[in-house]
């Protein structure tokens, strides 16, 4: 886990908002939540859940071998359990003990890196969003010309080999941390990546806005108590004038992983495969992109796709897509 900086400065803003005049609100504030309400950003009701929910729930069950008794011990509970208790800070948490529940992975990913890049996702008034931990794609593996066309959606950071398109996401604190605060920049976090997805969506194919359907995972860690929460993100469409999408957090479950052998088993399993189906999500869309200009000449290309679709523009405009729906279903590879 990174060290340069410190979290406190990162989550309230003032390492690199420090410039502007009126100190900008944080997930630490009294009014953060009601701000992110008040822009459609809040965690869903009952009756609001992403019509891809039982597909999600299904895969995070998916059984992995790494995690069965035979593999994961109750002595390797017992070290996590250990080294959870005696990490008593946020850093400490997420470099130490965190690992034991992601277990290894090639996914690009970074931590604790500002999302200094992304177009504001309310008014302007709040700190850019820092998460702890993220995964995306390499730069490298989508089309220069479609980086640079919706940079402000998919490119979290000015340091352009930082990993684009984040849908996954995590926030962690330590032993005193705020549990409130942990879910609220899991809420903003979430809300970035899938704006993101469904900007690049909506790019390939402006007939077809993905609402109702989540691209995204965030989830929570808390040292002290030991619960680890994992939600889905997905876009609604909003009635209001002032935007056209508003974004919607629904609690897939949640782990005490301090518990028992068990229940970590169950709550790794599920981060586990989480991780795994956003990165799907990514790769198909990324597929369907590079396919799109690979089939294309760059002329006919940059011609054919003069206004590009946005989510955040109301006034959006019907054209032909050359996207087909198999393409934005095209298989993936199987996960280990």
């Amino acid at each position: 886990m990174s060290q340069s900086g410190s979290r406190k400065r990162a989550k309230t803003g003032k390492e690199s908002d420090a410039s502007s005049s009126t100190r900008k609100s944080s997930a630490y504030d009294p009014a953060f939540r009601q701000h992110l309400v008040d822009h459609g950003i809040y965690e869903s009701g009952p009756a609001q859940k992403p019509s891809n929910w039982s597909e999600i729930q299904k895969r995070l069950a998916e059984p992995r071998s790494s995690l069965s008794p035979s593999h994961f011990s109750e002595a390797a509970f017992e070290a996590f359990r250990q080294t959870n208790k005696n990490c008593l800070t946020e850093d400490k948490i997420m470099s130490k003990a965190f690992p034991f529940i992601t277990g290894s992975t090639n996914n690009p990913s970074q931590e604790n890196l500002y999302f200094g890049n992304l177009k504001d996702l309310t008014d302007g008034s709040i700190t850019k969003a820092k998460p702890d931990l993220y995964d995306g794609f390499s730069p490298a593996d989508l089309d220069k010309a479609i980086r640079e066309r919706l940079s402000e959606y998919i490119e979290p950071s000015s340091k352009k080999s930082a990993p684009v398109l984040p849908n996954f996401f995590v926030e962690g604190k330590g032993h005193d941390g705020k549990a409130s605060v942990n879910e609220l920049q899991a809420l903003y976090d979430g809300a970035l990546g899938e704006r993101g997805m469904l900007e690049l969506s909506s790019y390939l194919d402006p007939n077809s806005m993905q609402y109702n359907v989540a691209h995204t995972i965030t989830s929570t860690y808390h040292g002290g108590t030991g619960d680890l929460t994992i939600f889905s993100i997905h876009a609604v469409e909003c009635s209001s004038t002032q935007r056209p999408t508003d974004f919607r957090m629904t609690q897939l479950n949640g782990w005490k992983m301090t518990g028992n052998s068990d229940a970590f088993r169950q709550g790794a399993t599920a981060f586990r495969n989480a991780r795994d189906w956003a990165k799907e999500k990514r790769e198909e869309l990324i597929l369907a992109a590079n396919s799109r200009i690979q089939r294309s000449e760059h002329s006919t290309f940059d011609s054919s796709i003069q206004s590009p679709v946005s989510i955040s523009s109301r006034e959006l405009t019907h054209q032909e897509s050359e996207t087909s729906a198999d393409e934005l279903s095209l298989p993936v590879a199987t996960r280990p």
